[in-house]
């Protein structure tokens, strides 16, 4: 342990908490700075070892405590800081071999993506707990602000009723941890990645370089999916505790899905063109994230990649 490398941390933790701060403005950067908050902390796990991600994780939350509430400190601690710092902690963890190309055998990425995964699962439901999730009132609460909202914004004045927007509401909520889930699992995984490419671009990542597209979950991840997908639909709490592990795990399929895309557009003209309008159309759209699920799920089950190609060792 380096005292630099703790005030790196420090100064990487300082960075999070206001790249956080700036969802508070209200302004139209305000969602990107919260969604790029981990990054720092990542920078600084990848870059300058567990060390200065934990001081990093530590001081973003402390800060995220003291300026905005305890609540949204603790909040983001569980969600974003620990959860990443961890995953670089994780993606840093080797072992001398000396078969290995390099001398040392990584941890592997599919292994990274499902603890990552699994502690995102578990991460939105200690937050729903914390918050008290209450979807009837969630859903009550809602419809009267949108309805509020629409009888201000008519101008022809057709209002719809409490009974046309409830339903829709109702939908959207019960959604929500598995939307919940898929956007945090989403947010830990760009960070970790982003903070690994400028680590490398920098010379400060040790880790052997693999594309991230050669990641492939293994099939015990498509029966835990299974399970947590099928009691999802149970009604209550279980379904709702059920349906955070659901979502981040289904968001992992979508991942490994575009994986198998990128492999199997390898040698293409038209590769990065039809690699850009798929993720831009899965950034507005929920369906394109669906099917990548299921894709990924039949690469799973098939073992097409890992026929294929081989297991990813490091990050792209």
């Amino acid at each position: 342990m380096s005292m630099r490398n703790i005030l790196i941390g420090l100064g990487a933790g300082l960075a999070a908490a206001l790249l956080f701060a700036g969802l508070v403005s209200g302004t139209a950067l305000a969602f990107p700075l919260f969604i790029l908050s981990p990054l720092p902390i990542a920078i600084a796990g990848l870059g300058f070892g567990t060390y200065s991600a934990a001081a990093a994780a530590a001081l973003a939350s402390a800060m995220i405590g003291l300026a905005i509430g305890h609540l949204a400190g603790g909040l983001y601690f569980i969600l974003f800081a620990a959860p990443v710092a961890w995953a670089a902690h994780l993606v840093g963890l080797s072992r001398p071999v000396e078969a290995a190309p390099d001398g040392r055998q990584w941890f592997p990425l599919d292994g990274v993506l499902v603890r990552a995964t699994l502690v995102t699962g578990a991460a939105v439901v200690v937050t729903g707990f914390l918050l008290g999730y209450d979807p009837e009132a969630l859903i009550g609460q809602t419809v009267t602000v949108l309805k509020s909202w629409l009888a201000q914004s008519a101008t022809d004045g057709m209002v719809p009723t409490e009974a046309e927007i409830e339903p829709l509401v109702r939908f959207n909520i019960a959604l929500m941890p598995f939307t919940s889930a898929s956007l945090t699992l989403g947010i830990l995984v760009l960070a970790t990645w982003l903070g690994a490419r400028i680590a490398r671009m920098s010379g400060l990542l040790t880790r052997t370089w693999t594309p991230l597209w050669t990641v492939v979950l293994p099939q015990s991840a498509a029966l835990i999916f299974g399970i947590a997908f099928v009691v999802s639909l149970t009604p209550g709490v279980p379904g709702q505790i059920a349906g955070a592990f659901a979502g981040a795990m289904g968001f992992a399929f979508a991942l490994t899905g575009f994986g198998l895309l990128h492999a199997m557009l390898i040698g293409k003209a038209a590769r990065p063109l039809l690699l850009f309008l798929v993720y831009a159309v899965s950034f507005v759209f929920l369906l394109p994230l669906g099917i990548m699920a299921v894709v990924g799920l039949a690469d799973t089950a098939l073992q097409f990649r890992a026929r294929r190609f081989t297991a990813g060792r490091g990050i792209s």
